[in-house]
């Protein structure tokens, strides 16, 4: 025997002695009988063939990588639900400012004074302005004017039953987007041009404001068939 196969020899019996322990671990990472019958074989003394010990160590090192990669697609998935619930969260969160809409933009300030009168006789000069401005699509960002949802030449819609009750009165659009139970002719224009209008409410000492109110109440009053000044 020459000096090279003395010392495969050898090699191969140090490997086969360390395996008689390990072998049926192996075994049950590999799943395979013929493993464990080779375990038996090396208990008995028989050593262990290159080839077993080769289909040992890949079988091992294939269920180390696939366990690594099941952790690291885990812990992947984990990550982009906890995206998709952060994103949910927030959409979430968008959706409830825009359904609650902010009242102090739309309600009358402390401070605050109308320059019309809330139960008519207003100057058929304010009037005039205020029916330019119900037509006006420029008051919007999305052109819409307060005649898109509301008709035009006295043919009144889009109002609820409680539009025929004088100002302040209960308007739908105000309650549910506002949390507001009545409002005045003016804060219902200012509703209109933040909520369907989508655009910012009108300076509360303008003229534009003062005019479309005016206006609105002697719609209100056409619409309940009352006597008006348009």
């Amino acid at each position: 025997m020459t000096t090279h196969d003395e010392k495969r020899r050898r090699l191969l019996g140090r490997l086969g002695r360390c395996l008689v322990c390990t072998t049926p671990v192996l075994a049950l990472a590999a799943g395979g009988a013929a493993l464990q019958a080779s375990a038996g074989d090396t208990a008995s003394g028989t050593v262990m063939s290159e080839e077993t010990l080769l289909l040992a160590s890949n079988q091992a090192e294939a269920e180390a990588e696939a366990e690594a990669e099941g952790e690291a697609e885990a812990e992947g998935e984990a990550e982009a639900e906890g995206e998709a619930e952060a994103e949910g969260e927030a959409e979430g969160e968008a959706e409830g400012e825009a359904e609650g809409g902010d009242s102090a933009a739309v309600t009358r300030p402390d401070d605050y004074t109308p320059a019309y009168r809330e139960d008519g006789a207003n100057d058929p000069e304010l009037l005039a302005r205020g029916e330019e401005l119900y037509y006006d699509t420029s008051l919007s960002s999305n052109g819409l004017a307060c005649a898109s949802c509301h008709g035009s030449d006295g043919d009144d819609v889009g109002y609820n039953a409680t539009f025929e009750q004088p100002f302040p009165h209960q308007v739908a659009m105000a309650s549910e987007q506002f949390g507001m139970p009545e409002v005045h002719a003016d804060e219902m224009t200012q509703v209109c041009m933040v909520a369907p209008m989508e655009a910012d409410p009108l300076p509360w000492d303008s003229e534009d404001l003062t005019s479309l109110s005016a206006y609105m109440v002697e719609v209100q009053k056409r619409f309940a068939g009352e006597a008006h000044d348009l």
